[in-house]
């Protein structure tokens, strides 16, 4: 060192943030009852090959010690200051053999208190949780509970990491401690949720982490405090599950949507952070208009269709086709791209309703021409009630043939001339295609067809229906009076 040069701060190249404490030159038996190894403060002097040489004050003048270069993270600076162990006295060179990293060892136990946060670096993992090692080479213990907020299944990808975690537990005497992220994640969510509900408020958009996601929505890390975001917030389309959106680990978007002080709720919403579908809908699409949508479920009532991201429409099962179905599944499925047409747009109650069968030419177009008066066509029973049966003549277009026309005799019931799903051949009595309605006869067509499911009458049964073609006078039935008639007269 040049004469005149002023002595330099402490060095803490070697490990950063390690502050030396000042040491006595002499052992000295500790509180706990640990000896204390002898301290040496010396000047780093030179550094020649593998040593490098310190200057130590002595009562007799300076004297000088070794270190090996190797204890050293990166070269020291020569001048600094630094704290070392004394290893040993080597009278013949008139060197004292001198240790970095006993000093800072002892340097760091005697810093470390419980409460106290610490850095330390994940070398491995056991059935019980983490090994970490702090500065100076000094080993720890992170319980599994302790190494976050959640549950953290894997510990594994978390060596080599470096965590800042509070002393939960030390014995200075077994050399034994015990650390918690937990704790200091905690104490650090605690300082970020006075920031943050000093300043949050309804309206502001925010940036935050997925936290757990539930059935009904999913919880926010907002960095400090965590909010709902309930699934009828998440998308301005329907989902099934709030899974189908987000996930764990997630960043999201959200916008503040309701606050409690009190209780320390935070209801936000992710679909509000994004453009509105129904803005200037009116602009883009009128009713009457065909689109090409997407169906993205089915119902017994319909269909639900993406018209554009985030904005569906209902198709009723009774737009679905020009001809009777029993559900949806039978023309759509989901998934697939049909044409459809605008039926209604209630802007005020954010509905719309579209049809498949608008988009497509009506069948009953010039039905007074396809199935004029007086002629005989052919349909599929679709269905029987109690008053007729209903037909299908072509694709959409159905005719009621009436009870009282299936026979020239008077039946009961129409399943006994008729069923679902039998073929015949009608007469067209008259149609009405403004209303969408035709009328047709069994009896009228040929005497072959007009009783295709009752057999021939046996010579028997003709003989007993002549029997009662006339009147038959049957005598009046005697009336007997149990009680006296009342109103004075006695029979």
């Amino acid at each position: 060192m040049a004469d005149g040069q002023q002595p330099e701060a402490v060095d803490a190249s070697a490990d950063a943030g390690d502050q030396p404490t000042p040491a006595s030159d002499e052992q000295a038996e500790q509180a706990d009852g640990t000896v204390r190894q002898e301290l040496k403060r010396g000047r780093i002097a030179a550094i020649q090959g593998e040593d490098v040489f310190v200057d130590l004050p002595g009562v007799d003048g300076k004297s000088q010690g070794v270190v090996p270069l190797t204890q050293f993270d990166r070269s020291p600076r020569i001048g600094s200051i630094m704290d070392f162990v004394v290893v040993r006295h080597d009278a013949e060179e008139g060197l004292t053999i001198l240790s970095r990293e006993g000093a800072v060892a002892h340097t760091n136990w005697e810093q470390l208190r419980r409460g106290s946060v610490t850095r330390a670096r994940v070398i491995g993992t056991n059935k019980g949780g983490l090994e970490l090692e702090i500065l100076g080479g000094i080993k720890a213990f992170m319980p599994a509970s302790q190494v976050d907020l959640h549950h953290i299944g894997d510990l594994e990808p978390l060596v080599g990491q470096k965590l800042e975690a509070i002393v939960q537990e030390i014995d200075h005497r077994a050399k034994r401690l015990v650390l918690s992220r937990r704790e200091y994640l905690h104490q650090q969510r605690e300082t970020l949720g006075r920031k943050l509900w000093a300043k949050i408020e309804v309206g502001q958009t925010i940036e935050g982490t997925i936290s757990t996601v539930t059935e009904y929505g999913a919880f926010v890390d907002l960095g400090g405090a965590e909010g709902l975001l309930h699934i009828s917030d998440m998308a301005y389309g329907h989902i099934e599950k709030p899974s189908e959106l987000v996930s764990v680990g997630q960043k999201v978007t959200v916008k503040v949507l309701k606050l409690d002080v009190e209780r320390r709720r935070i209801g936000l919403g992710l679909k509000q952070a994004q453009p509105d579908p129904w803005e200037g809908l009116a602009d883009r699409m009128k009713v009457g208009d065909q689109l090409t949508v997407r169906v993205v479920r089915i119902a017994a009532f319909g269909a639900f269709v993406e018209l554009e991201p985030g904005l569906e429409a209902l198709l009723p099962i009774s737009e679905v086709s020009w001809r009777r179905v029993h559900s949806p599944a039978e023309v759509v499925q989901e998934g697939e791209t049909i044409r459809v047409a605008v039926l209604q747009m209630d802007m005020d109650k954010r509905r719309i309703s579209v049809s498949l069968k608008q988009a497509m030419p009506d069948p009953w177009l010039g039905a007074e021409h396809t199935y004029a008066k007086d002629s005989l066509v052919e349909g599929t029973v679709l269905a029987t009630t109690d008053f007729g049966a209903f037909v299908e003549l072509g694709n959409g277009v159905e005719g009621l043939v009436h009870i009282s026309e299936l026979a020239d005799r008077r039946i009961k019931k129409v399943a006994e001339i008729l069923k679902v799903g039998d073929v015949n051949k009608f007469r067209v009595l008259d149609v009405d295609e403004e209303n969408r309605k035709i009328r047709l006869s069994l009896k009228a067509v040929e005497p072959t067809q007009l009783k295709p499911h009752t057999r021939p009458r046996s010579h028997d049964e003709d003989h007993r229906d002549s029997r009662h073609s006339h009147p038959v006078e049957t005598p009046l039935p005697k009336l007997k009076w149990d009680q006296p008639l009342k109103g004075g007269l006695d029979l």
